[in-house]
């Protein structure tokens, strides 16, 4: 065989060699295949599972689908997580807080007892006990109702309401008012908003002074609740968009008031940015706008003592060499029985002179001149009684010319003051339609004479005169002054917090006492071992002096006037007779320090009792400051 064929044979075997292994491993990796498509087969579909499982979680986490497990779905009990049980009263919400608070629900109408309506919103109104209607005067006229009834009357005529404006309700011998807000609305701008009833107890919340608040957009719907925690109660839904009232903001928590008066906590995250929000004021009441004849320069008034018609013919001796006094009351008018007569001393000739010296005439009228049964009480009570005194005074007045009445009423008590600033009211109104100057005497404020309403006497009158003086009198068991500074002062700062101040008349006294001390005896003293409030002499009053009298009663006893810094007065002491005299001197010192404290406050004037015990000195004084 020849050489090339031998290779050609070789090549054909080596080529069906290569063939039969490629044929092999063609097998093979067709194995391997359907081997890796099967693993596949089982892997993929569960990983695929996997990953769409992860991608679900991770939305539903990103959208809180999952949190709903973790919060509690237990609804609150609004009634305990309040603390009433009921309908029949309403929680008094304050800033969104629930307090201790409670109004009366009748019918769906809100009640409250008539003592909170005067020390809470308005002192204006007067139970007429003696006709059973409550009372409720303005600038013009008087408004009234009659307790249990569905109405009340006006200068208009009388309304019917859907409610009872008042109703009384007993309890054991004392009857008690309660007054309808709705009611209560008509004379006093003030919101009311009083959410839940039947399903839940009544929330309200009134107000009469309304400023900014905090408040938050809510930006996803969500349960507000008891607690901060999302296993707390749920107290109620938050809508979104929903508006509430930002009370505390806690990290993840925030303390809000809804609408609907109830509060508890939100979720910060779904509130939106809190914003200053300014609450609307209901002005659905015009402002009171109160006619005053108040002056424009101060009032210089002395008081006249006027005993009888006689008196009127002093009126020359007692006005001889004034400076300054604009204005005289002579004390004309007394009450003379209760059913609120007059008794007077007013004179035609007594006014014209006054007129002819630039004077007014402020006639006084007082309660306690006559000797009388009767109570101030007896008279102020009865709305009958209280006119015919209004009559009579204003009837006296347009006879006689007199431009003013000055009121000097001491012997009201607690239980006629309510009725006594009715009568200030009405008389208020009727002098303002005739022109006439109402002024009103008072004490100086104190805790135990609160009754006699100077706020409401600074509203209806023109002026709210003090009678600064009387500091210490009779009844007390140590000497003192007749009006220190500080006396003095307390009267008018305390006065002013009520009344302004171009109303503000303080008065001067022009008078002393003469203190008369008594050695106790030495058994007395033994006796009294211990007692702190143990005085050892007893006291009396020798003599009542003028100014006019100060410097001959210093010269009678020989005694030297000492300056104490601390009221603002000279006083001097000594000794006859085995007892000790004290005296506290009004002069001109005195007198000038009290006027520096009065220039320094603007007030309406000053007034003086009285005109005839007045040293020439006080004259210039007043005309060096009015």
């Amino acid at each position: 065989m020849a050489y090339n064929d031998y290779d050609f044979e070789f090549d054909d075997i080596d080529l069906e060699e290569r063939r039969r292994r490629r044929s092999s491993e063609g097998k093979k990796r067709r194995r391997r295949k359907k081997k890796r498509r099967r693993i596949l087969g089982a892997i993929l579909p569960p990983l695929i599972a996997i990953v769409l499982i992860a991608i679900v979680a991770m939305v539903a986490v990103k959208e809180g689908l999952f949190e709903s497990f973790s919060y509690s779905a237990k609804e609150a009990d609004l009634f305990s997580y309040y603390g009433v049980n009921g309908t029949d009263t309403a929680i008094v919400m304050v800033d969104g807080e629930p307090t201790e608070g409670r109004i009366r629900v009748v019918n769906g109408t809100l009640y409250i007892p008539l003592p909170d309506v005067k020390s809470i919103y308005t002192d204006r109104f007067y139970y007429e006990v003696t006709e059973n209607k409550l009372l409720y005067t303005t600038e013009q006229q008087t408004v009234w109702t009659e307790p249990g009834t569905s109405s009340y009357t006006s200068a208009a005529g009388t309304v019917n309401t859907p409610y009872m404006p008042v109703f009384a309700e007993k309890d054991g011998e004392t009857e008690q008012l309660f007054m309808a807000l709705d009611y209560l609305q008509l004379f006093v701008n003030m919101s009311v908003n009083l959410q839940g009833g039947e399903t839940e107890p009544y929330r309200v919340e009134v107000k009469t002074v309304w400023n900014t608040v905090q408040t938050a957009a809510v930006t996803k719907a969500h349960k507000l609740r008891t607690g901060e925690d999302k296993k707390s109660d749920i107290l109620a839904e938050l809508s979104e968009g929903e508006t509430v009232t930002v009370l505390e903001q806690l990290g993840e928590w925030t303390k809000v008031t809804t609408e609907r008066l109830i509060t508890g906590y939100a979720e910060t995250r779904y509130l939106g940015s809190v914003t200053e929000t300014p609450e609307q004021p209901v002005t659905d009441v015009a402002p009171e706008q109160f006619t005053s004849l108040t002056a424009d320069t101060p009032v210089v008034m002395m008081w006249h003592a006027i005993s009888g018609v006689a008196g009127n013919d002093t009126f020359y001796s007692a006005t001889e060499g004034i400076k300054a006094v604009n204005v005289l009351s002579p004390t004309w008018f007394s009450i003379a029985a209760e059913d609120g007569s007059v008794r007077h001393y007013a004179s035609h000739d007594y006014v014209n002179a006054a007129h002819a010296k630039g004077m007014q005439v402020w006639a006084a009228v007082d309660d306690f001149n006559e000797n009388r049964s009767f109570s101030d009480y007896d008279v102020f009570s009865y709305p009958q009684r209280r006119q015919l005194l209004i009559d009579s005074l204003i009837s006296l007045a347009r006879e006689y010319g007199i431009d003013g009445i000055n009121v000097d009423f001491e012997r009201v008590t607690a239980d006629s003051g309510e009725a006594f600033i009715q009568f200030i009211r009405e008389l208020s109104i009727a002098c303002h339609q005739n022109g006439l100057v109402v002024s009103v005497d008072n004490y100086v404020p104190k805790a135990y004479n609160s009754f006699y309403h100077r706020r409401e006497q600074g509203i209806f009158a023109d002026y709210v005169v003090i009678m600064g003086y009387d500091e210490t009198t009779a009844a007390s068991d140590r000497a003192g002054s007749v009006a220190s500074i500080s006396f003095v002062q307390e009267g008018i700062v305390e006065t002013l917090k009520d009344v302004p101040n171009n109303k503000v008349i303080n008065a001067l006294p022009f008078y002393t006492r003469v203190w008369e001390e008594t050695p106790k005896t030495d058994q007395e003293i033994a006796d009294s071992a211990g007692d702190t409030e143990f005085v050892p002499y007893e006291l009396d009053i020798l003599a009542t002096p003028s100014m006019k009298q100060e410097d001959e009663l210093l010269s009678n006893y020989h005694a030297t006037p000492v300056w104490d810094a601390t009221a603002m007065q000279n006083y001097a002491t000594w000794t006859a007779g085995g007892k000790t005299y004290e005296v506290w001197l009004e002069d001109s010192l005195s007198l000038q320090a009290k006027l520096e404290f009065m220039n320094a406050l603007d007030l309406g004037g000053v007034a003086g009792w009285e005109i005839t015990l007045a040293a020439p000195y006080v004259w210039d004084l007043l005309d060096n400051y009015y």
